[in-house]
């Protein structure tokens, strides 16, 4: 429905010229709908157009600066957090008579706005969006570690499922080309609560193809997750599948404990669609990966040989059961097992074992169990 004018009185005359003049044309359908004009005084403004359906034109406007106007255009910055900003006027026109009154974004019918994070043009839609919620997830009280787990957790989940489809080595350092697949660019931030959005990776020698069906794998299994009612298995083409999927949207669920209560989902990966991740999804996720993974927690002692710094792999020989192990580390373990490797210490390394490898989750220098004390030596000792 049309906006009607306020019934207060307007802003004094002299700000805006009788009409608004066209600087720069951001976006346009058949009229105008985002362009950049200026006050009577030359200070650059914002224009938005949001409602031409009546007899009156009304148009929002905020002050514009080089670096939100440069934002704009890279997608770095949404259309409507653009306008809250700062200061907001709102310009009513019909074409003979014009007056601006100082209005409030959050009081503004909401159905003339801009969805929250829209960009100016569609290609700088994200294609994924990942959002912390929770009562602590406030600006000024959030902690830091729901940063990093939004960031990370989008990450790790989208190096699982690229991995296993394009059946990349698991272990190793990965290369440039392949870690720009999955390390995306950060497009925007929003604190609402905590919201990073991500464009489209460098896909470099890769089938943009062979990306999306990989994207299209992890959404599958988070809508599964998100359908915490249903106890149906999760589908799949194979059980590698299924364990790759799993593992991936386990990631994006929230932890048990902590200051995230749910994790959001949207984007061009799910278009139309907020998924929704819940503690709960996370503990279905579990149960459904204790009957496809066949891990075994296990722990060994033995020397650290053949390390392989660039692929992040090592034997572990010396063993107590005189068999060779060959394992796999993170990059953050990297600095130890180094260390550990030179000074030819005896470690004990504790991780999972999948598929014959040994997933390194702890190493730690190897301690003797304590030897049984010789009771002939203690004093006073008469023996039996």
């Amino acid at each position: 429905m049309p906006i009607d004018r306020p019934a207060h009185n307007p802003l004094p005359s002299g700000l805006l010229g009788p009409e608004l003049p066209l600087d720069e044309m951001l976006y346009e359908a058949d009229t105008p709908v985002l362009f950049v004009t200026h006050t009577s005084q030359g200070q650059p403004l914002l224009a938005y157009v949001a409602d031409d359906s009546g007899h009156d034109m009304v148009t929002l406007l905020c002050p514009l600066s080089p670096a939100v106007l440069d934002a704009l255009k890279r997608g770095a910055l949404g259309v409507r957090e653009a306008l809250s900003a700062s200061w907001l006027w709102m310009h009513v026109s019909d074409g003979e008579r014009s007056d601006v009154w100082a209005t409030d974004i959050n009081t503004f019918p909401s159905s003339h706005l801009p969805v929250p994070g829209t960009p100016l043009l569609a290609e700088h839609e994200p294609v994924f969006r990942a959002r912390a919620v929770g009562k602590q997830v406030v600006l000024g009280r959030m902690p830091a570690s729901v940063v990093a787990f939004v960031a990370d957790a989008t990450r790790r989940a989208f190096k699982t499922i690229l991995d296993f489809r394009f059946d990349a080595r698991s272990e190793g350092r990965p290369t440039e080309e392949h870690r720009a697949l999955y390390d995306l660019p950060i497009q925007q931030f929003a604190f609402a609560s905590f919201e990073l959005s991500f464009g489209a990776p460098d896909e470099g020698f890769f089938l943009s193809e062979a990306v999306r069906e990989a994207a299209d794998l992890l959404m599958d299994g988070l809508r599964w997750a998100s359908d915490t009612n249903s106890r149906e298995p999760m589908p799949g083409e194979s059980t590698d599948q299924r364990a790759a999927v799993l593992r991936a949207a386990l990631l994006l669920t929230p932890p048990l404990s902590g200051a995230i209560e749910e994790m959001q989902v949207s984007g061009l990966w799910v278009p139309g669609e907020r998924i929704r991740l819940t503690r709960d999804s996370r503990r279905k996720i579990k149960g459904e990966l204790r009957t496809v993974t066949k891990d075994h927690v296990v722990a060994y002692n033995g020397r650290i040989r053949e390390l392989d710094m660039d692929n992040l792999s090592f034997i572990l020989r010396e063993t107590d059961d005189n068999h060779d192990k060959r394992g796999v580390i993170s990059e953050d373990q990297l600095e130890d097992v180094s260390a550990y490797f030179i000074d030819e210490v005896r470690v004990t390394i504790a991780g999972v074992e999948r598929g014959g490898r040994l997933y390194v989750a702890a190493v730690a220098p190897y301690a003797a169990p304590a030897a049984p004390a010789d009771v002939s030596q203690v004093e006073g000792y008469k023996g039996t």
